[in-house]
């Protein structure tokens, strides 16, 4: 028997294997017609969206007056302005 041959042939036994595999597995499965149990939804980062949480966008946060924030450490501004030249 030649090199070719026995490759073909071990090919064939692989390939059996593989499909007999394959059947095991989907057998072994979830039975037909079974639903998955709930629908994830997700948001636009990919996460999952539990349902108890209200969506962000339903009640935005109370505008804060200037007034209100105490100063930051060191008297540096929380939000710089970034064209503003460096005194």
């Amino acid at each position: 028997m030649g090199f070719m041959d026995k490759a073909k042939k071990l090919a064939e036994q692989a390939q059996e294997k593989l499909d007999e595999a394959q059947k095991n597995f989907n057998q072994s499965g979830a039975p037909q017609g079974e639903q998955p149990a709930e629908s994830v939804r997700y948001d636009e980062h990919g996460r999952p969206v539990q349902e108890e949480e209200p969506p962000a966008a339903s009640a935005p946060p109370p505008a804060a007056e200037p007034g209100d924030a105490p100063p930051a450490a060191g008297g540096a501004n929380a939000s710089p302005d970034p064209f503003k030249p460096i005194q």
